[in-house]
């Protein structure tokens, strides 16, 4: 039996970043080598955690990109009179 460490790896990492996500670096960190060695291990057999730590590397790319515009146009509309004096 085929073994796809860099698709495991991968889905571990991602699992450590949703945890870990409130940790700036860390969690950062973790999310990078999760989707890294996840895409890695997609060319490899079997590769079903390696789909499973892609899926969850890029579902916390797509929310940190909402929260990033939300809050990102919260604090605009809020501080920036304050940035102005």
């Amino acid at each position: 039996m085929k073994n796809n460490f860099s698709g495991l790896w991968g889905f571990i990492f991602a699992c450590l970043a949703a945890v870990f996500f409130w940790l700036p670096y860390a969690g950062g960190i973790f999310w990078v080598l999760g989707a890294l060695l996840s895409t890695i291990g997609l060319a490899n057999r079997p590769n079903t955690l390696a789909w499973a730590g892609f899926i969850i590397s890029f579902f916390w790319i797509i929310l940190y990109i909402i929260f990033g515009i939300l809050l990102g146009s919260f604090f605009a509309f809020t501080l920036y009179p304050y940035y102005m004096w």
